[in-house]
């Protein structure tokens, strides 16, 4: 927790950059010692592009990704533009036979444990507007988490800082960058990823949201989670 909220000081620089969280196992507490940091970062809208190109530039020039770093890897694998913030629409489409039960307990439990780092203009509030709906449907009790302020890595000059660059990189020429570094990106994933690119929920990509989760297991913790409720019920 202490690097990530280290290295949240540093994304903070990032230009178009609005919100920083941790996600999965680190995110809710209950991470392992090969556990990466699973980074969630939300960008201006029109701007997801530019702004991942220069958070993964940094992670790569300081070697801080997974299969780079031995331990406590950095990977910021799901940004979002602040328009695209609604997550109800990536749930897994299964759920035949038990309509009574979430299609997708495992990121309707993720959207609740978000573990805020960074949050400019009041980004986090918005996204819990965003999914309060359908979280509550399930979770009556269910309730934003916000920022702490010890773990809040704010500070005002890398936020002047990025005011500077998003006024350089707005208008045409920002237009133009972002539809470069769209190219320039998706030519550098990996074939599996673009193979599986918008077929589902796992592996997401838009100019509003990538979600780059090959290895995702929400099916499995879905199926499992429903045996023990069956076995439960016998």
């Amino acid at each position: 927790m202490k690097k990530a909220r280290r290295w949240a000081r540093v994304l903070r620089f990032v230009p178009f950059v609005r919100m920083i969280a941790i996600g999965n196992a680190l995110g809710y507490g209950n991470c392992r010692e090969e556990s990466d940091i699973d980074l969630v970062i939300v960008t201006a809208p029109q701007r997801l592009w530019t702004a991942r190109l220069l958070a993964v530039a940094l992670l790569r020039l300081f070697r801080q990704r997974p299969g780079e770093h031995d331990r406590d890897a950095l990977c910021p694998s799901f940004f979002l533009t602040t328009e695209a913030m609604g997550l109800e629409g990536l749930q897994l489409n299964e759920g035949r036979g038990h309509e009574a039960l979430p299609r997708d307990p495992y990121l309707l439990r993720w959207t609740t444990q978000l573990t805020v780092l960074v949050d400019r203009t009041g980004t986090y509030d918005a996204f819990w507007h965003a999914n309060e709906r359908w979280v509550r449907w399930w979770f009556p009790s269910a309730h934003p988490r916000g920022s702490h302020p010890r773990l809040n890595a704010r500070t005002r000059v890398p936020d002047a800082i990025a005011r500077c660059a998003e006024g350089t990189l707005g208008g045409r020429f920002g237009s133009r960058v972002e539809r470069w570094a769209r190219r320039f990106q998706w030519r550098r994933l990996p074939h599996i990823i673009q193979a599986l690119a918008n077929l589902d929920s796992r592996v997401v990509v838009t100019d509003d949201v990538l979600k780059l989760h090959v290895d995702d297991r929400r099916a499995g913790y879905r199926a499992a989670w429903i045996e023990r409720l069956e076995r439960y019920a016998r």
